[in-house]
């Protein structure tokens, strides 16, 4: 089973390419016939593939070993709250929308929480999804399109050198999730357990590169996965099966401080076994896990977990929610609502309410235009931007911000450029 969630957003992306209209034209921001180049250019000066990767052989799967950090891991600390950052975004479509792209760019996010654009740009696979980053910021990891993961580096000038244009292990990768400290990255395979699907342990080097330590939670369907922030070694995995769990148990709390992870508890989240869970996010109080259902069988809707019981309150009809995040203020969530619906809204959490913890309480008030084809969030929980929401959008970054008072109040965005080559597929920012 492919990654549904990134052919949904390439067929919509196709079919809003074909109205010419919305963009104006389209006129070519990039050209992905070039030879792949694994070391930041500048736009004007894209030179050709000097085959530098950074050690061994980085596109193939690494051997695997017995689990638990290696000699060869470096436990990455988390890397000031207050500077400048660095934020990656995928181009992966081509002008008329007929071919997939493999470009990537980097954007200069300042300390005060500006964007600018620097014209950086590298190659590695068409992508989709979220990048995440090691603690440090100093390597982004993103699952690509054909299940290989891309890999790349920032060393302490700024400057991205990519690691693994395609890296091949024994998985079909559809998410990643870094561990809290930095020194291996789960790989998130949602095909069937008959196809080897599950969640793999891959070994991220001191120099960036990794190694596949093969699968460890076997089962299959594996779709999203949080670790709880009272607890680095425990996560809240969504998946159809994990360790061959029954049917219609789809949250699963893993504990990962052994060599093989173990499931702790279950539990159901809908009343069917066919979800397929967008996003899981925790609480910053650890009590719930938003998990939210965008699939094509049922979706549209969203359902918290109570971690110390497994038990799920009442699902919230929500259409197409591509994403949730929750306020660090621990008091109010953003669902991110795309596939024509694009909106984004407001939800209200009182921990006090043991039946009704979450409401939909508005639609945000945009800065400008209304937010299009939304699909990844992320928040800066920390520092003088704590609060901060990015949203990849269209053709844009949209800012918003969680303030104390649980309200959300956007600040505008960022476009990125116009045209078929500039659409946003994946995007990160450094923690």
């Amino acid at each position: 089973m492919r990654k549904l969630a990134s052919l949904s957003f390439g067929l919509r992306v196709v079919g809003l390419i074909a109205l010419g209209s919305l963009f104006g034209g389209l006129a070519a921001c990039g050209d992905d016939s070039s030879s792949p180049s694994n070391a930041a250019t500048d736009d004007s000066d894209a030179g050709p593939d000097d085959g530098s990767k950074g050690g061994g052989k980085p596109d193939s799967g690494g051997s695997k070993s017995d689990g638990g950090p290696s000699a060869t891991t470096c436990p990455r600390s988390l890397a000031p709250a207050d500077r400048a950052r660095k934020a990656v975004v995928s181009h992966p479509f081509v002008e008329g929308g007929g071919a997939k792209a493999n470009v990537f760019e980097v954007l200069d996010y300042s300390e005060e929480g500006t964007f600018s654009q620097p014209k950086q740009t590298f190659t590695m696979g068409p992508a989709y999804s979220e990048i995440v980053f090691t603690p440090d910021g100093k390597v982004g990891i993103v699952a690509q399109d054909d299940g290989t993961l891309g890999v790349f580096t920032f060393d302490d000038t700024g400057t991205v050198r990519v690691v693994h244009e395609a890296f091949k292990g024994q998985f079909y990768a559809s998410r990643v999730v870094v561990a809290p400290d930095g020194t291996r990255v789960f790989v998130l395979d949602n095909q069937t357990a008959e196809h080897n699907g599950g969640v793999y342990e891959v070994a991220i080097n001191c120099d960036g590169t990794l190694t596949d330590r093969g699968l460890v939670i076997p089962g299959g369907g594996a779709h999203v996965m949080a670790f709880l922030p009272n607890d680095p070694a425990r996560a809240v995995l969504v998946a159809m099966k994990a360790f061959n769990s029954a049917d219609n148990t789809y949250a699963h709390q893993v504990d990962f401080s052994a060599a093989t992870p173990a499931v702790v508890s279950s539990g159901a989240v809908f009343p069917e076994k066919d979800a397929i869970a967008s996003w899981v996010s925790i609480t910053p109080d650890a009590k719930y896990a938003m998990i939210t259902d965008n699939g094509v069988i049922h979706g549209s809707r969203m359902a918290a977990i109570e971690l110390a019981t497994m038990k799920a309150v009442t699902p919230i009809e929500t259409l197409n929610p591509a994403a949730f995040v929750m306020s660090p203020w621990g008091n109010a969530g953003l669902v991110v609502n795309s596939d024509g619906e694009d909106a984004l809204r407001v939800v209200t959490y009182d921990p006090s309410s043991a039946s009704v913890p979450f409401k939909i309480k508005n639609e945000v008030a945009y800065a400008g235009a209304k937010t299009e084809l939304p699909t990844i969030a992320q928040v800066l929980d920390r520092g003088k931007l704590k609060g901060r929401i990015l949203v990849g959008e269209l053709l844009a970054i949209r800012q918003l911000t969680f303030a104390a008072d649980g309200s959300v109040t956007d600040k505008g965005t960022f476009p990125v450029g116009t045209g078929a080559t500039a659409i946003v597929g994946a995007f990160g920012i450094q923690p």
